[in-house]
């Protein structure tokens, strides 16, 4: 996937968000509330490993993040620990600085959006 059709990926899915609180009802708020208290610490520990070069740390991270994020509807996010997830893997470490500032970026507005099916 290039990087315009990154951008073209809704940053959260509304239909994937829809039918997760359908399925899930009461506990959606609760699910939500533990995404968005983990996220962060995350990406913490992500960018602990690209401090290090630290490739397993990386791939294992960000493939636990990718997953978590398609289940939420994430999926610009997820597109992005996607590509992480391969640099760890293939041990391809150039630009993985970049592209964790990029998810960084992302989670933030992810986030925001997340906080407001609280509200």
């Amino acid at each position: 996937m290039s990087d315009t059709d990154l951008d073209r990926l809704p940053v959260l899915d509304g239909e994937i968000i829809t039918e997760l609180r359908e399925i899930m009802e009461d506990e959606f708020a609760e699910l939500l509330h533990i995404f968005l208290g983990d996220l962060p610490l995350q990406l913490d520990r992500l960018q602990a490993a690209v401090a290090q070069s630290d490739a397993d740390t990386i791939k294992t991270i960000a493939h636990t993040l990718k997953s978590t994020c398609a289940y939420v509807g994430a999926l610009r996010l997820t597109e992005l620990f996607r590509r992480l997830e391969q640099a760890g893997r293939e041990k391809t470490l150039d630009g993985v600085a970049d592209l964790l500032e990029r998810a960084r970026a992302t989670a933030h507005a992810t986030m925001a959006g997340l906080q407001t099916q609280l509200d």
